[in-house]
């Protein structure tokens, strides 16, 4: 059995309020201005510029948190463009005469053409 009281239901609003002329009238008139500057240009154009301004003022944070939440030592681990360019500037191998590249690249090419050949070979028996 619990020891907490039952929540009571929320009682029902009135229907109407009384409120004093001169705030009635201030609400009309607050209500008429809104009215009024809603139609304005210079409010449209000023909602659309706040409008950009929240959607960049999202993505910057979004951004920012997708950052901070990045493995930043595995991205680290990777090498920079200034890296990957000296490693190319070594060389790993001698160079290749025009002649030799092509008498490799000859080669790989008969490689592919037997294997289309195997293949076509293949398909024809079946």
């Amino acid at each position: 059995m619990s020891t907490h009281p039952s929540p009571q239901p929320d009682p029902e609003p009135p229907a109407a309020v009384a409120i004093p002329f001169r705030e009635y009238r201030a609400l009309v008139l607050d209500a008429a201005a809104w009215r009024h500057l809603n139609t304005s240009p210079h409010v449209a154009e000023l909602l659309a510029e706040w409008v950009e301004w929240d959607r960049r003022r999202t993505t910057r944070e979004t951004s920012n948190a997708v950052s901070a939440a990045a493995d930043w030592r595995a991205i680290a681990a990777a090498p920079t463009y200034d890296e990957l360019a000296r490693r190319r500037a070594v060389a790993t191998r001698p160079a290749l005469t025009p002649q030799e590249i092509r008498t490799q690249a000859a080669r790989s090419w008969g490689r592919v053409e037997d294997w289309i050949a195997a293949r076509t070979a293949t398909a024809d028996a079946a």
